[in-house]
């Protein structure tokens, strides 16, 4: 345990919150006489049905038509502000959503020129940024509509409270009803076609998103119509789930063959056009892809102390070999669904895996086993292909939801695992990668997060498509090529398929941490490797399967990366171009974890090499479980011991992220992901954070302190529209040197969401030091990091500072700084849990540690 152990933060003292710029492009907008004469023809059709009092029936039969019941989409230019408050003044206007987009420039649109010697230009070259408005009318809202369109056109004002309307009218770019281009995206008829083709005979089951109705009768409605349109059809409904904290209703249908080609070709049959569906989509199944290659051990014997004590971290995976040498009388397996009667011993190698990863870590390395059991609840199970997923009659939300409530406890239900704040989900949805919109899936973690302070620790994917290479030609090329010539082609050729090669959900939850694969491993001899190429130099950078960032309004995912093992890739094709693909861990790459016995002979002691971001990940959350370790270690002298367990999730999840950064490879990023102008900078970072997030954790500095090297952490709770104040003491000898020195400030917190709204995190935090830190320590905040932007976006901050200046201490020497919460997308919302870890670091041999422990000793009175 640590001999310099992580110091407290003094308590925070509450001070005035600041106001915290926002700010937009400059956007050209058409005329008025132009968007009368564009968008006229159609309120004019509206007014007319209406006027000789048309009912609903006949502008719904007409489905171009906007009509009372259905959604429209208000597609704009820009933002409007204050939009939702409008929305909810006009009666019988039901918002449903909202969400970003881009497009073009074009002869109405286009993004002015802010530069010098340019202002007031059109950038063509520059994507224009859009919102789309998702809204479901009655008749009388619609006639509502048709009467402030009138008003705008004629230059009159719109009355009280709907201002906001005036605004949407001037940036319309598009105003249509929620047709079946929307409710039908590109992966799921991809996915019909795939189907349609191998077993065209048979139904498709599908995943149908509905419209969330706040009013309980409405969703009964919605599900009598769908269950009635699928029956005719021909079809039949599987399952069918509410879950109204994340405003979600989803359903499971089988539909024919003859029925699923009509989709595809036509996309105007009558799925496609009821109005109560949002969405059409292959069914989401979690998948635990693992290639190993088994081999004995012959250190296999655990040693240590046995598992005592209550579990904190859980395991939502395949079932595991309970009784491996590795993992016996070290998990709490809880399988309410009886799997392990239908799984085959041979064939749980995901779980097995992954629990042994957890407790373990890499074999290879030999590391200490645990001291706690984990809790391992089964969700997935081997199909005749021996490719493990969750249950496929059961909607995967309903599935994990019901798993964690069962750990946390809910209503009439207590819970069976009251400890547990670590929850390991080493599993990807490859049906689902991310594109502009929250899953389902990622909706629910983020609720949860909130509800139970517990951390998701999410595999962000692997993708495993070949991946084109144009650089070379052939693969003899490609092998003989130099490693850092052939790094640099691997890394063009990701940056170019970036859209492609995109996390998967949940991995884009807000309040997760997502964790990306490391192109690292310990293996000692690589044995074989015949016809497969070791893709980079640099061991930095993540593997050619790790999916890509970034996530939701291009927050930072994955925030960190673990390795992962030192991914081989093997050629895929060649001749016009090459293509390659990941090559098995065989004994060339991986992490040794206990594996089943393939033979089927019941050894309990095989070990194999496992890979990619599902090992990854199950190392965060060993990583983790030795944070808290610390913390709470009292023999240790740590002074944290006495945490609320409420801040335990916060804490560990700032503390896991605090010791990440990027190596050298930003530079290469950067150079590669471009763009070209280097002084478009944020771009630049934003871009690298694709491949490296936060970067690479060092969880020895999360875990302990050093002569040179001081970790403060605290937590608290803030109020919306609040900031409090932490004074921290600096060691007296980085006063006035020129001695080298870095500042590290990391802020981790869980926020409540606003399902449907554009902004989706009701509350943002920060951390800023009151005044420059060139002032007060000699740093500046260091180029070789995400830009400040992008760090602003998710629900960790994360910023380091460098320097050796020598300046004299203000403040009585000690270092301001405020943490701020202000609303994002606002709400109802109390006070919000966070963690926080400052560390001040010489890169000289100065007593850093000992000074500030010093100055922590002498407790001032607090300043009002």
């Amino acid at each position: 345990m640590p001999t310099r152990p992580l110091l407290r933060l003094p308590a925070p003292n509450p001070v005035a919150a600041l106001a915290g710029p926002r700010g937009g492009e400059d956007i050209r907008f058409p005329s008025r006489r132009r968007q009368r004469a564009k968008f006229g023809p159609l309120f004019t059709r509206l007014r007319a049905v209406l006027n000789r009092q048309g009912d609903a029936l006949e502008l719904r039969e007409d489905p171009t038509s906007l009509a009372p019941e259905r959604v429209i989409v208000f597609e704009i230019a820009g933002t409007v502000a204050n939009f939702l408050k409008a929305v909810g003044r006009l009666r019988g206007l039901e918002f449903m959503a909202e969400y970003e987009g881009d497009f073009a420039a074009d002869q109405d649109f286009a993004v002015r020129d802010g530069r010098r010697g340019r202002e007031g230009q059109d950038r063509t070259a520059k994507a224009v940024p859009g919102r789309f408005y998702l809204a479901m009318p009655d008749v009388q809202a619609l006639r509502e509509l048709l009467r402030l369109w009138e008003r705008w056109g004629r230059g009159e004002a719109l009355g009280s409270g709907f201002t906001p309307f005036a605004h949407l009218f001037a940036q319309l770019r598009a105003l249509r009803p929620w047709g079946p281009q929307d409710r039908i995206p590109d992966e799921a008829l991809a996915f019909w076609r795939e189907q349609s083709e191998r077993n065209p005979d048979q139904p498709v089951r599908t995943e149908v998103e509905l419209w969330y109705r706040n009013d309980e009768d409405r969703r009964a409605a919605t599900s009598r119509n769908l269950s009635a349109r699928v029956g005719a059809a021909g079809g039949q409904m599987v399952h069918e789930t509410v879950i109204s904290d994340i405003a979600y209703h989803g359903a499971l249908i089988d539909i024919p063959g003859a029925e699923v080609r009509n989709l595809i070709e036509h996309r105007s049959v009558n799925l496609a056009l009821a109005d109560d569906i949002m969405f059409l989509r292959p069914q989401s199944v979690l998948v635990g892809p693992l290639e190993v290659e088994p081999g004995a051990d012959a250190t296999v014997g655990v040693g240590g102390p046995p598992a005592a004590g209550a579990p904190i971290a859980a395991l939502l995976d395949g079932v595991p070999v309970q009784a491996h040498s590795l993992l016996a009388n070290r998990l709490v397996l809880d399988d309410p669904d009886n799997l392990q009667a239908r799984a085959l011993v041979l064939r749980r190698v995901h779980g097995t895996a992954m629990a042994s990863l957890i407790l373990h870590g890499d074999r290879n390395q030999g590391q200490p086993v645990l001291s706690r059991p984990i809790y391992v609840r089964p969700v997935m199970i081997a199909n005749e292909n021996g490719l493990e997923h969750t249950e496929v009659n059961r909607l995967l939300i309903d599935t994990l939801y019901s798993a964690v409530l069962r750990i946390k406890g809910s209503e009439g239900q207590e819970a069976v695992a009251p400890t547990v704040f670590l929850i390991n989900i080493s599993m990807g949805d490859p049906r689902r990668p991310f594109t502009r919109m929250m899953s389902p899936l990622a909706r629910l973690l983020d609720f949860l997060s909130v509800r139970y302070n517990v951390l998701f620790l999410v595999s962000s994917g692997n993708v495993t498509a070949p991946l084109e290479i144009p650089d070379y030609a052939n693969w003899i090329a490609f092998e003989a090529a130099a490693p850092n010539d052939r790094e640099r082609a691997v890394v063009k050729a990701l940056n170019a398929a970036k859209h492609e090669r995109t996390i998967l959900s949940p991995a884009e939850s807000l309040n997760a941490l997502s964790i990306g694969a490391q192109h690292h491993d310990h293996v000692a001899a690589r044995v074989g490797g015949q016809n497969a190429v070791d893709p980079f130099a640099d061991n930095s950078l993540p593997n050619v399967s790790s999916g890509l960032g970034l996530g939701y309004r291009r927050m930072i995912k994955p925030e960190v990366f673990f390795p992962g093992g030192r991914e081989y890739v093997q050629m895929k094709g060649s001749g016009n171009g090459l293509r390659v693909t990941v090559g098995s861990p065989q004994r060339l790459y991986g992490l040794r974890a206990a594996a089943p016995d393939p033979s089927g002979l019941g050894r309990l002691d095989y070990t194999a090499l496992s890979d990619g971001t599902s090992s990854a990940t199950a190392l965060a959350t060993r990583s983790a479980h030795y944070i808290f370790d610390a913390l709470m270690d009292r023999d240790g002298g740590s002074m944290l011991a006495d945490m609320d367990p409420e801040f335990y999730a916060v804490v560990v999840k700032c503390l896991l992220v605090h010791s990440a950064k990027w190596n050298r490879n930003h530079e290469l990023l950067k150079e590669i992901c471009g763009p070209e102008d280097r002084h478009r900078h944020v771009e630049r970072a934003e871009n690298s954070c694709r491949f490296i997030g936060f970067g690479v954790p060092e969880v020895a500095k999360a875990l302990e302190c050093a002569p040179n090297r001081a970790t403060l952490v605290g937590y608290g709770a803030i109020e919306p529209e609040r900031a409090q104040g932490y004074r921290i003491p600096l060691p007296g000898c980085l006063e006035r040197v020129t001695d080298p020195r870095s500042l590290t400030v990391t802020l981790a917190w869980f926020s409540p969401i606003k399902t449907g709204h554009q902004s989706y995190r009701s509350v943002r935090l920060e951390a800023a030091p009151l005044h420059p830190p060139l002032q007060v320590l000699g740093v500046e905040r260091l180029k070789g990091q995400p830009a400040d932007v992008s760090v602003k976006r998710g629900s960790v901050f994360h910023e380091h500072y460098h320097g050796a200046a020598a300046v004299p201490f203000i403040e009585d020497g000690h270092l301001s700084l405020q943490v701020w919460c202000k609303k994002d997308a606002g709400g109802e919302n109390g006070p919000v849990r966070y963690g926080i870890a400052v560390t001040i670091e010489a890169e000289t041999d100065l007593p850093v540690y000992d000074e500030i422990q010093a100055r922590l000793r002498v407790r001032p009175r607090p300043r009002p």
